[in-house]
């Protein structure tokens, strides 16, 4: 893996473990200053950006009027300098999506959105991303081209993935504990974490990962290599479950 292979695999990653982003979008009340709100965001398989919000937002009017768009995500710290953290803009255009896989993925990401269901003005929307900006730290600075961002899409559908969640949720709950307590022990400053079996559900997959929450917060568990079928995701996750279980 080259360099630049390197920084896209580090930009997906802060963007699949961050889902709070800034959208900037041009108001068109300020006659196109920038505007920027805050949204909960989702990626698509292959890298491109899902968000749901209301018609009446203002960053949703601004996007009727002109669909151009940055999405900016962060990892942010409560120490030190902000400056030394990886930080990720994504640009490009953004229309209406009308796609009920994506609708239920995001609904299984984000639970307390599917309540807005019952808001009649509440639309998804798909930013394609035409450009990158990631910064990894000091010195890990890139441009990065689509195609080195985007990924192919896996060969499993949105009922297979459903399918390896249940599983995984229903008859493997204790590896799903165990993976993410030893993902926290290696990689949090927090260490000795312990997870009851039930407590941690999978919430997505993705190619290169997939998100477990607990508590009602969400970790975001990277695979080794992309998962391209759902053979891989298995070989993967018995892999870490036999490497959580040996910690």
């Amino acid at each position: 893996m080259n360099e630049r292979q390197h920084a896209a695999q580090q930009a997906r990653a802060l963007a699949q473990r961050n889902s709070t982003a800034v959208l900037s979008t041009l108001s068109k009340k300020l006659g196109g200053m920038p505007f920027g709100s805050v949204s909960p965001v989702m990626l698509t398989d292959e890298g491109h950006i899902v968000f749901y919000v209301s018609d009446i937002a203002q960053h949703a009017r601004n996007l009727n009027q002109d669909n151009r768009l940055s999405v900016t995500l962060y990892d942010s710290t409560d120490k030190g300098d902000q400056n030394t953290q990886g930080r990720l803009t994504l640009s490009g255009h953004a229309r209406v999506i009308d796609n009920n896989d994506l609708a239920e993925r995001y609904y299984q990401r984000f639970p307390s959105a599917e309540g807005y269901k019952k808001a009649h003005d509440f639309k998804f929307w798909q930013l394609n991303v035409e450009h990158i900006r990631f910064i990894g730290g000091f010195g890990e600075i890139f441009w990065l081209e689509p195609n080195e961002w985007l990924v192919s899409a896996p060969e499993w559908d949105h009922n297979a993935a459903l399918g390896m969640i249940t599983h995984m949720n229903e008859d493997h709950a204790d590896a799903c504990a165990l993976i993410l307590q030893q993902q926290l022990n290696q990689h949090s400053h927090v260490k000795d974490n312990t997870f009851e079996a039930g407590s941690v559900t999978m919430r997505s997959v993705y190619p290169d990962g997939f998100h477990l929450s607990y508590d009602e917060r969400t970790f975001f568990v990277p695979f080794e290599a992309l998962a391209t079928n759902g053979q891989q995701v298995r070989q993967q996750l018995v892999k870490m479950t036999h490497q959580a279980r040996a910690a």
